[in-house]
């Protein structure tokens, strides 16, 4: 399936792709519509849109841009019914970022980790799209954001699985790798 997106990505116009190539289209192919150079957003009525694409993070799209009703990310794990909790986790590193790159005030419930992991998207992004066009953008952003997933999928753990985690990596990664895959709350370390 065909999907489209205002060109320039940066973290939700990122982390939103990524989300449908790993939870919605594993096939999605993604092309990058050109707006102007105003500093404003586009008028939704003279993007071009590429025929039969579904838009995301574009305003005027049911999946629009980040809004009063969240994050493009957080619309596509509405419409879709995605409800892993490690992606709506993600979501509020996203909507952290979101509010560092536009200065908006943090979210009252906004933790700590929260902040640092979006500052350091929303920096890494714009590293990102300086280092390279849209394209490989997202092609070097998408394990970026699968290693955060897997980070937000950690963080689901039990406390007591966390705390049991070894401290050496060669013990501590194969340990936390069983916990996830297998959901047992007492990984025993494999061999490294």
């Amino acid at each position: 399936m065909r999907w489209a997106t205002l060109a320039h990505i940066h973290l939700d116009r990122v982390a939103s792709p990524w989300l449908v190539l790993r939870f919605v289209d594993t096939s999605a192919e993604f092309e990058f519509v050109e707006w102007g150079l105003d500093g404003a957003l586009p008028d939704p009525s003279r993007l071009e849109l590429p025929e039969d694409s579904t838009p995301i993070g574009m305003p005027g799209a049911e999946l629009s841009l980040h809004d009063e009703n969240g994050s493009c990310f957080r619309k596509i794990l509405d419409f879709y019914g995605l409800d892993c909790p490690a992606l709506w986790r993600m979501e509020r590193i996203i909507a952290a970022g979101i509010s560092d790159a536009l200065g908006l005030p943090r979210r009252v419930d906004e933790t700590e980790e929260e902040r640092t992991l979006g500052i350091a998207l929303n920096l890494l992004g714009t590293a990102l799209g300086v280092a390279f066009d849209d394209p490989q953008h997202l092609e070097h952003a998408i394990p970026l954001y699968d290693a955060v997933y897997e980070h937000c999928r950690m963080r689901e753990l039990p406390v007591g699985v966390l705390a049991g985690a070894p401290s050496l990596p060669p013990l501590r990664i194969p340990y936390l790798r069983e916990a996830l895959r297998s959901g047992v709350s007492n990984p025993t370390p494999q061999d490294g």
